[in-house]
C-alpha cells in the first residue's frame, strides 16, 4: 500500500518517481559502475532504490552505513560479509534461480567458511575489502553475471579509519561487473566525502550518474494521499488534503504517516497530524541531536532563529550572539554551512530556512 510505512520494494507499492526509476534501470542495463542518489531525508531515496534493484533482476547488497558507524565507529569486513549474506539468504531463492552463487564467491577467499549460510572467519583474519569485491568480480565474469552493492547513506563512511572514496575509485576502474549505488540524505556532506570535482581527490574524474530525488509538487501530494485513501476504499476530505500538504510540503514520509494514521489507524484528522508531529519529532531530535553535539548552544541558536523567522546571515547572527556571546564570522559561517550541508537549512536567494516542518517544530518546542 501506498501507506505503508516500511519503504517499499514492489512498483505497484510506489507512487510516481518513473524518470527517477528509469535512470537508475537504465545505469544498470548499461553497466554503469557508479550512481550517486541524492534527496533529503524522508523524500522517499530508500523504496526508489528497493523498487529498482527488484525490477533489475541483479543480485545486490544493501547496507545500512548508519548502522555501521553507530554500532562500531567503522565499516568493518565482518559487517559487510553480514550484509552480504543476510540479503542472499532473504533472497536465496531468486539470487540461485538467477544463477548467484553467493558461497562459491566468498570461499574462494580462503579464510572465509559458510555453513548453512552462517559467516565463519578465521580469528586473525585480516580480509580487505579490495579482495571481497575482486572475487565477487570474478564470480560475475565467469557467469556473465553484475553485482549490486548500495551504500545508504554513504556520507557515513567519511567517518571510518578505511579510505573508501579510494576503494570507490580502484573499484570503479577496475571491476566492471560491479555497480555501486551510493544514496545520501546529507546532500552537501555526501558531495563533500566523494570530492568529485577535487582534481586531487580519488574519484575526480570518474563518470557517475547522479539522480536527485525532489519533493513532490502541491498536485502529486495531493493525488498521492487520494490515491492511497482510494487503495483503502475511503473518500477523504478535500480541506483536509489541502491542510496536510501546505503542512508537510511535498515530503513523502511524512505524507505516507498521515495517511496510515488517518486510513489505516482510524484516527481523526487532527488526531493523524498531531501524531505525525509526535513520532516524526522523536525521529528527528535522535538524528539532529548527533549533528548539533560538537557546537549544541550555537547549533541550537541558529536553527531558532531560523525557526523564528530570521532569513538573512546578519539576522541569524545578531540572534546567535545574544544567546551565546560572541562568535567570530568565520566560525558563525561555518557553522551555518554545516547545517546546510546536513540538509536542517536550505539557503535560497541568499535566504535561509528550515525546509522539514517537523524538524522546525523540534527546534521551537524540544531544544
Amino acid at each position: 500500500m501506498l501507506f505503508d510505512v516500511v519503504p517499499k520494494e514492489r512498483r505497484e507499492d510506489f507512487y510516481d518517481r518513473d524518470v527517477e526509476l528509469s535512470e537508475i534501470l537504465e545505469a544498470l542495463r548499461l553497466g554503469e559502475r557508479l550512481i550517486v542518489v541524492y534527496g533529503v531525508r524522508r523524500i522517499g531515496k530508500s523504496s526508489l532504490v528497493n523498487v529498482a534493484l527488484r525490477e533489475s533482476n541483479l543480485p545486490y547488497v544493501l547496507v545500512d552505513v548508519r548502522e555501521l558507524y553507530y554500532n562500531e565507529n567503522i565499516v568493518t569486513m565482518l559487517y559487510l560479509i553480514k550484509y552480504l549474506v543476510e540479503g542472499f539468504k532473504k533472497y536465496m531463492k531468486w539470487y540461485e534461480k538467477l544463477g548467484f552463487n553467493l558461497k562459491e564467491a566468498l570461499e574462494r577467499i580462503r579464510k572465509i567458511r559458510i555453513k548453512d549460510y552462517e559467516v565463519e572467519i578465521e580469528p586473525t583474519a585480516r580480509i580487505s575489502l579490495t579482495t571481497l569485491l575482486s572475487e565477487i568480480n570474478s564470480w560475475c565474469s565467469r557467469h556473465g553475471m553484475r553485482f549490486v552493492f548500495v551504500f545508504d547513506e554513504a556520507q557515513y563512511l567519511r567517518f571510518s579509519n578505511v579510505r573508501y572514496d579510494g576503494i570507490l575509485a580502484w573499484a570503479v576502474d577496475n571491476l566492471s561487473n560491479i555497480t555501486f549505488i551510493l544514496t545520501g540524505s546529507e546532500v552537501g556532506v555526501l558531495r563533500e566525502f566523494l570530492r568529485v570535482d577535487d582534481a586531487k581527490a580519488p574519484l575526480y574524474g570518474r563518470y557517475r550518474r547522479e539522480i536527485y530525488v525532489d519533493r513532490f509538487t502541491r498536485e502529486q501530494s495531493i493525488d498521492f494521499l487520494r490515491q492511497g485513501f482510494k487503495e483503502l476504499n475511503l473518500e477523504p476530505d478535500a480541506k483536509e488534503l489541502e491542510e496536510v500538504v501546505e503542512v508537510f510540503d511535498g515530503l513523502v514520509g511524512w505524507l505516507t504517516y498521515y495517511g496510515y494514521y488517518r486510513a489505516i489507524r482510524k484516527l481523526s484528522h487532527k488526531e493523524a497530524m498531531d501524531k505525525v508531529f509526535e513520532e516524526g519529532s522523536k525521529l528527528v531530535l535522535e538524528e539532529l541531536m548527533k549533528v548539533i553535539a560538537p557546537s549544541r548552544k550555537r547549533y541550537t541558536a541558529i536553527l531558532k532563529a531560523t525557526a523564528l523567522g530570521a532569513t538573512s546571515w546578519s539576522d541569524i547572527k545578531a540572534y546567535t550572539i545574544a544567546k551565546t556571546g560572541p562568535i567570530t564570522d568565520k566560525r558563525f559561517t561555518e557553522l551555518l554551512k554545516n547545517l546546510v550541508k546536513y540538509g536542517y537549512l536550505v539557503k535560497e536567494n541568499n535566504k535561509y530556512k528550515i525546509p522539514d516542518p517537523i524538524v522546525k517544530y523540534v527546534v521551537m518546542e524540544r531544544l
